[in-house]
C-alpha cells in the first residue's frame, strides 16, 4: 500500500508541475495577450462610443468635457473646437440624446502599434422637451488609439446603411 501511495504522490507532483508549467507558458502566449487586449478595446470602445453619442442640453459643458475625456487626436481636436456658438445651439435645441451600444466588434487590432478599429451599432434616443422620445439606430466605425491614459477614440464615422465600413 505504501508503494501505491508513493506512486500516487509522485503522479500528483508530476501533474502539478506540468500544470504549473503550462499555466506559466500560456500566460505569456501572444494569442492570450492579444485576446485580453481585444477584450479591453471592445469594452472601452463601447463605453466611449456611448459617451460621445450622449448629450443633455441641461449641462452641455459637462457633456463636452466627457467627450474630450474619451477622445484623442483629430476627434478630440474637432470636439475641443466647439465654440460658444455650437454650445448655444446645443442648449437651444432643448434635447437630451442618449446613446446605447447594442452590438460591437473589434474589426482591426494592432496591439503593438496601439491602434484599433471597432464597428458599433448604436441606438440613440432623442427626447426634445415637450415631445415624445424618438429612437434611431446608427452604425459607426470607431478608430481607437492607446494613450498614456488608456484607449481613446481618435475618429468616429457614421457608416451609411448598405455601405461598407
Amino acid at each position: 500500500m505504501t508503494a501505491g501511495l508513493v506512486a500516487a504522490v509522485a503522479a500528483a507532483a508530476a501533474f502539478a508541475g506540468w500544470g504549473g508549467y503550462s499555466w506559466l507558458s500560456a500566460a505569456g502566449d501572444e494569442a492570450v495577450t492579444a485576446g485580453a487586449v481585444r477584450e479591453e478595446v471592445l469594452r472601452v470602445g463601447r463605453e466611449h462610443v456611448a459617451q460621445v453619442t450622449t448629450l443633455d442640453y441641461h449641462d452641455v459643458e459637462a457633456g463636452i468635457d466627457r467627450w474630450l475625456a474619451v477622445s484623442t487626436g483629430p476627434l478630440r481636436d474637432e470636439l475641443a473646437a466647439a465654440g460658444e456658438r455650437t454650445r448655444q445651439t446645443l442648449r437651444q435645441g432643448r434635447t437630451v440624446a442618449t446613446g446605447a451600444v447594442l452590438e460591437a466588434a473589434v474589426a482591426e487590432l494592432d496591439a503593438e502599434g496601439g491602434t484599433a478599429r471597432m464597428l458599433a451599432s448604436v441606438e440613440i434616443t432623442t427626447a426634445r422637451e415637450g415631445t415624445e422620445p424618438a429612437t434611431t439606430r446608427n452604425r459607426f466605425s470607431a478608430q481607437l488609439r492607446r494613450t498614456d491614459g488608456g484607449w481613446k477614440l481618435s475618429a468616429l464615422d457614421q457608416v451609411p446603411l448598405g455601405g461598407a465600413p
